[in-house]
């Protein structure tokens, strides 16, 4: 209901906005959180003090959000008075109660139960509409609280807040705090404390075993919830308010663990030490934790937290914890972070930033400090310091820095690399390496980078909503990268921006657009990748737009006018940023219209692939280009890989669609044609929609004179030096600063095997009118572009053109070319020339040994060993004249030949003659690494190892082995080829082992040789060159070992489908649910998914079960065609959809109990998070089909007991006793029915036929009956499985579980008792549901297999009651039958033979309409039962022969007459609930003999034997028990067998 709001300025009432689904009518103006951490026990307890304002004045109560804490609701406070409070752990959810037996068959049950935590569309509001419609949108509403505390009464007025009228942006914002709040604002106190921690805080350190320091940090999310596991708040991203946060924490190492020094434990314990133990006084408890030396001890811990150091101070009741406060201002809850630990504290900005630069930045200059566990500092100041140049080159560039302070804390476990929150950033440590590691520079550089352009973006200025969260992830990596190319160079941004888009044209395939994707985030990291690569291309080819725009400075200027408006204003409106105002700002800063870029790549989804063709046209002379799009047509299914399997799963499991593919891109396209005189042309063109089928635009030629050539003479002239300049022509034209242009004398070509072009290529080459041309050359399309220019013209591309990006395009036309001598001799003239980029180079070194066949000779093997032998070997000439080329000691300061150092090993082991690695490059391989050098090195060649180490491995793997023994056994030693290979594998296992165990002596930065050998081993064993020995890397699995060691070991496992070993499995998910670092679960679970995706894609050993071969009598071999077909589809379609690749791994799977139990422990594991349960869940969906079944348990009810004790009088008491009654009462569990009735146990039989029933005794008035219909077995309903056996039974065409005994629901007594006489056949159970009205006195029932049937008589009441209903099936679930339809009644054709075709049942119900009968009906039934009335006392309910067969029974016979039966009692039967009567009083059963009467018909599915026809039959009674109106316990009916009458 809208609030009655009062206007500021004219006073009158106004009624409030409605507000949207899920907010709140409440503003928090500051939030105050007091936390106090505990170490040993692993928890934290405070105060969260909430200061709001309520914008609806009749608010009562409002809704905040906690989880996984317990909450003092007595002690919740607002403005000081108690109040009423309610609150309900969200978390509980996430255990499965102890009643049910459940399983992971049953994983859908559970994530239903655990739907509110699941990560999904929650509702939100808008961050700018937050500005005119003030409102708070929690995440759980999990806690509730009254805003009328108990001293406040329902009528007294509530304090309300004005809301003023929208004015200029000078207003104050409602997210600033009020300077009268503590007058106007409502303050809450909440009193809390943590339980069993599962998401929000983790722990180092404190586990028994772990030595490592001890540290606690914040673990952040995208999606709200995991703040709130922390301290209770509203989790709610757009609701951004001033913090103040007071920790209390151990002052020193020493008060974590509560070790005093020694000097402090010696005087304690010689004060105690003459002490006695008191009485009942417990003996001290020895520690569990590490023993500390004296320094550690005296390590002071350090607070870590958002914003600034408000005060530190030792807590005045305990001097061993000191308290930190901070205050940060206009923050969310989801971006507070604090990290606490013995850190080492470096001031970066001071060490990293001379005094010339900090004065010319001036208060731009933002101070930047690293905080790091004990022994790490050095690495901290090697790594850190490009970020105090990044400080100094975003604060000129885009602005000033936002905050005061920015803070890098490093520790360990952690998930992701980086998490940016208020004015700090935790990075995990495994970003930090030595001085003397230069491999991962360049990566670690770039995300400790995005980290602080995060500060910027993401964390001051934030997405307006989900959608927008593509504009702020791409500003952040484009900032990164335009401060990577002040580092890096030109040619690095050119040529990583190059890469990145053709990478992102192979996997944007059936991907949602940059505008979806923001709603799906959550679901994993690798949304998010998809993000950070697609986005910030997107910006760039924006940018470039911009640029051409005369006086437009592109894009930067934006962000640079954002980041201002937000440091001078920071309003709700300044500081949230939506593509729509990006858009606007856009257009407005360069007068360029980005509709159509903004649709086809923000809004749209797919990349542009481009076929283009070229010709010249000599008529016109123009140059006709034709561009057609084919991004529409390739729109197949795509190949899943192992890699995308749980991609595919989460985005099946959570409904990502993929994104509407343009059928047409446009936009403004630039081409820059060579021509014949070297002048490069360009023109300025666009690709438009008004062409239907393909683009053709026509250049004009600009050369009118006859084409310049320029000949090889003049190329090799100018080449080998200027004195030859008298041999070129006038009419030649020579590029003297040509590319490539080396190994061109004819010594060079012969020792190099180089080769030209052939005299048919040279004659097309002159008759060209153009060098090359070049499309695209603004880099404006991110797209597939495939043309028809010949390889001479890339060539001349590769060579003459200077950018980078150029050189690329060139390089992948000769990679997606054939082999070809003239394409080797370019790669190696390129690699040769050291001034191409690095990139470039090592792209032509990955293309060579394509080069390395037959038909060209194997000239790429000798190409590749010549350029390393030239850059990085010796020549030595011995004494005999033979030369030799021992490697040369390494040198790696010039860091781009460290590159081509690095790709040309592994190029060299790719190479092949016969299938196998030539013998001469694998010992060129060995070389290297036995006389490897690195003494004189400034730098580690640790890298440099591992890769030759993979280099070798790789060189031993042939192209293919199919034989089942290993290729290393199968060598045979009579061979000379085979005697060498087998050795030489044995010499390459040797030093892939000597490196291993000087890994265990020198340990390596993070243990890279250690993980290169386990995965070199694991290289060998899955191609077949060794044996499989699982125990290679079982032994890597314990727990001391690194986290990267096991992870490596674990993967090495699965990769060898070793996954299908119960043991490894059974590790694998429990290292996965139990592991205490959560970097490592992360990694272990998606081990495991690329385990499960194996064997779903058919890729698994152990997955491809092979089918026994049928033989038929003679031997021979039996072919099933169809079989074999379909196993051969199944293969070649289950990689092609997620769904057939789920269906085969549902089918490998099947009937694996032992993998059911692994992965359901491992789904109840209470260190998990909630995160990994659903991912765990999910994976249980993919594995397993669900059952609707459960088992449950339910308690006896307890009962109390009271027995009377005895008295004891004293015996020399004078006095009298008084009399006095003791009782004792006692607490009980009822494990048996309080009226159980004693019924008959027959021992198993199969029924076959159901004995003779005798019509004459049979009652003259039919019983109704009723016609249920059955549901197929396809679309059951759910079953419960209940410790009892079933009280009643239908007819189901699923199978059924057999019971212990067989039992009938109705009891079967006959009268007058005679001798047994055996049959050899027993009827079937019936189908009918046992309705007991009345318990009836004893009787003793014929027969010798028949037992007494005891009734207690407390439960026979004076009245016959009505009928108890029968209970109804449970509702059908709308995933039964895979339909969206509510259940509704069916339709059922009612005939002669049942209902839809099937066989009727019959329902056996009591009459008791007596009342309801006419009277001479009533009449005859009393005449007919007093004829044959005795002296037996049972009151029986009358039952009606079943007229029809039973399911699967036989109907009547031909021969048998019918009954007759009155016309008059048949029309008057009543229905199933008509006319229910209380019968006080029935004539007895006669006691004597029984009258005869005509032979009966054979009961219905019973044919009559000889024997039966001939003799009297003896009269059956169903009786019909009802329970007791106080009991409500159900006595299971028992089968008996039947009575055959004599």
């Amino acid at each position: 209901m809208p609030a009655v709001q009062e206007n500021e300025i004219t006073g009158e009432p106004g009624v409030a906005p409605e507000l949207p689904v899920g907010a709140e009518p409440f503003v928090i103006l500051k939030q105050d959180v007091e936390l106090e951490v505990n170490f040993r026990e692993r928890s934290i307890s405070g105060v969260s003090t909430i200061h709001l304002f309520t914008i609806n004045p009749d608010l009562d109560e409002i809704w905040l959000d906690a989880r996984q804490c317990e909450i003092d609701v007595k002690n919740v406070t607002v403005d000081g008075f108690k109040t009423t409070a309610a609150f309900s752990d969200p978390y509980d959810l996430a255990r499965t109660p102890r009643l049910w037996q459940i399983g992971a068959t049953q994983h859908h049950i559970v994530k239903r139960r655990m739907a509110p935590l699941r990560p999904a569309r929650r509702p939100e509001v808008p961050n700018k509409d937050r500005e005119t419609l003030p409102c708070c949108v929690p995440a759980d509403r999990a806690l509730k609280v009254s805003l009328r505390p108990d001293g406040m009464f329902k009528d007294e007025p509530r304090r309300t807040l004005k809301i003023k009228t929208l004015k200029a942006a000078k207003d104050a914002p409602l997210d600033r705090p009020d300077p009268n709040d503590e007058k106007n604002g409502i303050k809450i106190s909440i009193p809390f404390r943590s339980k069993n921690i599962r998401d929000g805080l983790h722990f180092v350190g404190v586990e028994e075993g772990d030595l490592r320091y001890p540290h606690v940090y914040t673990r952040h999310s995208l999606e709200p919830g995991t703040a709130s596991c922390i301290f209770p708040c509203v989790d709610d991203p757009g609701s951004r308010h001033p913090w103040k946060i007071s920790i209390k924490c151990p002052r020193t190492l020493g008060d974590v663990f509560e070790q005093p020094l020694t000097a402090q434990q010696a005087s304690s314990q010689s004060q105690d030490g003459s002490r006695k133990r008191k009485l009942r006084e417990a003996y001290p408890t020895p520690s569990v934790s590490p023993p500390l030396v004296e320094e550690d001890k005296l390590m002071e811990m350090t607070v870590v937290c958002s914003g600034n150091l408000a005060g530190e101070q030792i807590d005045p009741e305990d001097d061993k914890k000191k308290i930190m406060t901070f205050e940060s201002q206009l923050s969310a809850a989801q971006h507070i972070a604090f990290a606490i630990g013995p850190f080492e504290h470096i001031q970066l900005w001071s060490e990293f930033r001379t005094e010339e630069a900090d004065e010319k930045l001036g208060a731009n200059a933002a101070k930047i400090h690293a905080y790091c566990l004990p022994n790490r500092a050095h690495d901290v100041r090697h790594t850190c310091g490009p970020i105090v140049a990044a400080a100094d080159f975003f604060a000129p560039e885009f602005g000033r820095y936002p905050f005061e302070s920015y803070k890098v804390c490093f520790v360990d476990d952690m998930v992701s690399d980086t998490v940016a929150a208020t004015s700090m950033s935790l990075c995990s440590n495994r970003l930090l390496y030595p001085e003397v590691i230069i491999d991962p520079e360049i990566d670690v550089t770039r995300k400790l980078v995005h980290t602080l352009a995060s500060q910027y973006f993401g964390v001051h200025v934030v997405p307006n909503q989900r959608s927008d969260s593509w504009l702020i992830v791409g500003i952040q990596w484009f900032m990164t990268d335009l401060f990577m190319r002040s580092i890096c160079g030109n040619n690095w941004y050119r040529f990583h921006l190059k890469t990145l888009s053709d990478k992102l044209v192979e996997v944007d395939v059936h991907r949602p657009s940059l505008h979806d994707l923001g709603e799906y985030l959550h679901i994993g990291d690798f949304e998010l990748d998809f993000m950070s690569l697609k986005a910030p291309l997107v910006l760039f080819i924006l940018d470039q737009r911009m640029s051409k725009i005369p006086g437009s400075m592109g894009i930067v200027r934006v962000i640079s006018q954002i980041v201002s408006n937000a440091n001078i204003n920071a309003t709700i409106t300044s500081t949230s940023l939506s593509d729509a105002d990006f858009r606007r700002a856009c257009e407005k800063k360069s007068q360029y219209r980005p509709d159509e870029l903004w649709q086809q790549w923000v809004h749209g989804a797919g990349c542009p692939k481009l076929l283009i063709k070229q010709r010249f046209n000599k008529k016109n002379l123009n140059v006709d280009i034709s561009i057609a799009q084919t991004q529409s047509k390739d729109n197949g299914p795509k190949a899943i890989t192992k890699d995308e399997f749980l991609k595919e799963l989460l985005e099946e499991v959570y409904e990502v669609w993929a994104g509407p593919v343009p059928k047409l891109f446009t936009g403004p396209f630039t081409v820059r044609i060579h021509e014949a005189d070297g002048t490069p042309y360009e023109h300025y063109l666009a690709i438009t929609d008004k062409d239907k089928v393909a683009t053709t635009l026509q250049i004009a030629y600009n050369t009118k004179y006859k084409r310049m050539k320029r000949t090889k003479k003049a190329t090799a002239a100018a080449a080998n030096s200027a004195a030859d300049k008298h041999d070129i022509q006038e009419d030649d034209i020579v590029y003297f600063n040509m590319l490539g242009d080396v190994l061109m004398s004819a010594r060079d070509i012969e020792n190099w095997g180089l080769q030209d072009w052939s005299e048919s290529v040279q004659t097309a080459m002159d008759q060209e009118s153009y060098e090359w041309i070049r499309l695209d050359c603004n880099f404006e399309w991110l797209c597939e572009m495939v043309t028809d220019m010949p390889g001479y013209m890339y060539l001349a591309q590769l060579q003459q053109d200077r950018d980078v990006v150029a050189h690329q395009d060139a390089m992948l036309f000769f990679k997606r070319g054939k082999r070809h001598g003239v394409v080797s001799s370019i790669e190696t003239r390129t690699v040769m020339d050291r001034r191409y980029y690095h990139g470039i180079r090592t792209m032509a070194v990955d293309d060579l040994p394509k080069q390395a066949d037959p038909e060209i000779n194997y000239i790429g093997t000798a190409q590749l060993i010549l350029l390393y032998r030239h850059f990085f070997c010796d020549r030595i000439i011995g004494k005999n004249g033979s030369v030799s080329f021992p490697p040369a000691p390494n040198d790696f300061h010039d860091k781009a030949q460290y590159a081509v150092q690095c790709a040309l090993p592994a190029a060299i082991a790719r190479t092949r003659e016969n299938g196998r690695c030539s013998r001469r490059a694998r010992e060129f391989l060995l070389d290297l690494l036995l006389f490897n050098d690195n003494s004189d090195n400034e730098y580690s060649d640790q890298f440099y190892i591992a890769k030759l180490l993979e280099a070798l491995t790789t060189s031993i793997i042939p192209d293919k082995w199919e034989n089942e023994r290993d290729l290393f056994s199968s060598l045979r030693a009579d061979e000379d080829d085979d005697l060498e290979f087998k050795t030489f594998i044995e010499k390459a296992i040797e030093e892939i082992e000597k490196y291993r165990r000087m890994d265990e002596w020198t340990s390596t930065y993070q243990n890279i040789w250690t993980t290169t050998a386990l995965h070199c081993k694991m290289r060998l064993m899955k191609a077949n060159v060794i044996r499989t020995e699982p125990l290679e890397f079982v032994r890597y699995l314990q727990d001391e070992n690194l986290d990267l060691i096991r992870i490596k070991a674990f993967e090495c496992l699965v990769e060898l489908g070793l996954l299908a070993k119960v043991p490894i499995m059974k590790l694998l998910l429990a290292s996965v649910s139990t592991d205490p670092s959560p970097f490592v679960r992360d990694r272990l679970f998606k081990i495991f998914c690329k385990g499960m995706a194996a064997v779903a894609l058919g890729e698994s050993k152990a997955a491809q079960r092979e089918p026994e071969v049928p033989l038929d009598d003679v031997g021979l071999v039996v072919e099933q065609g169809e079989a074999e077909i379909q196993q051969r589809q199944l293969a070649a379609t289950r990689n092609q959809s997620i769904q057939a690749a789920l269906d085969a791994l549902k089918e490998e799977l099947k009937g694996n109990t032992e993998l059911q139990a692994a992965m359901w422990q491992a789904v109840e594991s209470t260190s998990i998070s909630v995160k990994e349960k659903f991912q765990l869940l999910a994976m249980c969906s993919a594995m397993f089909e669900a059952e609707d079944s459960m088992l449950m348990t339910f308690n006896y009810p307890k009962i109390w007991r009271c027995t009377r004790e005895p008295t004891v009088e004293e015996p020399f008491s004078t006095h009298k006793t008084k009399k006095k009654c003791c009782i004792k009462f006692t607490q009980h569990y009822r494990t048996k029915p309080r009226h159980k009735l004693l019924m008959d146990w027959a021992p198993p039989a199969t029924w076959q036929a159901s004995a003779p029933v005798d019509k004459a005794m049979e009652p003259s008035v039919p019983v109704p009956t009723a016609t249920t219909t059955t549901t197929p077995a396809s679309a059951g309903p759910k079953k419960i499985k209940l410790n009892t056996n079933r009280s009643f039974s239908f007819t189901n065409n699923s199978p059924h579980t057999p019971a212990p005994l067989p039992r009938k629901d109705s009891i079967s007594v006959t009268v007058p008792p005679r001798p047994p006489v055996p049959t050899t056949a027993a009827p079937p159970s019936s189908d009918s549901i046992s309705v007991q009205p009345l318990g009836r006195p004893p009787l003793s029932l014929a027969g010798p297999a028949a037992s007494p049937l005891v009734i207690s008589s407390q439960s026979l009441p004076g009245t016959a009651k009505p009928a108890e209903k029968r209970p109804k099936p449970p509702k059908k679930r709308k995933s039964d039958d895979g339909e969206g339809v509510v259940d509704r009644p069916k339709k059922v054709a009612r005939g002669e033979n049942g209902v839809n075709g099937q066989p009727r049942k019959l329902v056996r119900i009591p009459f008791s309409a007596w009342d309801r009968l006419p009277s001479h009906i009533r009449n005859l039934i009393r005449t007919e039962k007093a004829a044959s009335s005795g002296s037996s006392t049972i009151h029986a309910t009358p039952a009606q022969t079943k007229r029809t067969a039973l399911p699967g029974h036989s109907g009547l016979s031909a021969e048998t007459p019918a009954r007759p039966a009155s016309p008059a009692i048949e029309a008057q039967t009543p229905g199933l609930n008509g006319g229910q009567s209380t019968i006080k009083k029935r004539k007895p059963l006669p006691s004597g003999p029984q009258h005869q009467s005509p032979a009966p018909a054979p009961a219905p599915s019973t044919p009559a034997t000889g024997a039966e026809a001939g003799e009297p039959k003896k009269k059956i009674i169903k009786l019909k028990f009802k329970p007791a109106s106080h009991g409500t316990s159900q006595v299971p009916s028992h089968t008996s067998p039947p009575q055959t009458p004599r």
